[in-house]
């Protein structure tokens, strides 16, 4: 267990550690303390009040719902619960990357060696994905894979739109009716960018 979460905060890092150089100069080394849970990817600093969102990871929207083997369950509020309950007293540890079109930090976040990101991928409590623009995390894709392959959490229930796919088809109904569709809170609409190609072989057997 301990060679899997080494393998992966590796594999984080790295191109964290190459951003460094061009890193703004408004843009923190480290985040480092007690969090409230804003939504299931974003994070508010209690002491520093700065709100920081997790690279490479999305989750179902808060209203969303799941059915599996006949069972309706809140996906959205599953993975936010998720969330809090691994962070709740808890000292969070955030690399911030950069900032996302909000001018909100994106950062790799930790709870002792355990990747939030990573983890909740693996745990099937959300997804592997990047907006446009903003760094990939390959080894995120992976650990997906492996989740689907079992059919752990949100990959239980066929049914269940990814978070981005949700939000647009709730716009377009929106407009549909002729309504206007207030902003969304927090995060621009997602567009999905995937790594061209699989992820070598050498980051899969690290991850495993």
């Amino acid at each position: 267990m301990r060679v899997a979460a080494a393998s992966i905060l590796w594999l984080v890092m790295v191109p964290t550690a190459l951003l460094a150089q061009s890193r703004p100069s408004d843009v923190p080394r480290q985040i480092y303390g007690k969090v409230q849970v804003v939504d299931a990817t974003t994070f508010e600093f209690v002491k520093s009040r700065q709100i920081v969102r997790l690279a490479g990871y999305e989750a179902p929207r808060l209203e969303q719902t799941a059915t599996s083997d006949g069972v309706e369950w809140p996906a959205g509020q599953v993975s936010r619960a998720w969330m809090i309950l691994r962070t709740l007293g808890q000292n969070v540890n955030c690399a911030p990357i950069g900032r996302d079109t909000n001018k909100i930090l994106i950062a790799h976040c930790f709870v002792g060696e355990t990747n939030l990101a990573a983890t909740a991928i693996a745990e099937g409590i959300g997804y592997a994905f990047n907006y446009r623009n903003e760094p990939q995390v390959p080894a995120y894709f992976d650990i997906e894979r492996k989740a689907r392959g079992l059919g752990f959490g949100v990959w239980s229930s066929p049914d269940l739109l990814p978070p981005w796919l949700y939000t647009a088809s709730t716009v377009a109904a929106e407009k549909s009716d002729g309504q206007s569709p207030e902003a969304e809170t927090g995060l621009p609409l997602p567009l999905p960018v995937y790594p061209s190609g699989s992820v070598n072989s050498k980051t899969c057997k690290e991850i495993e």
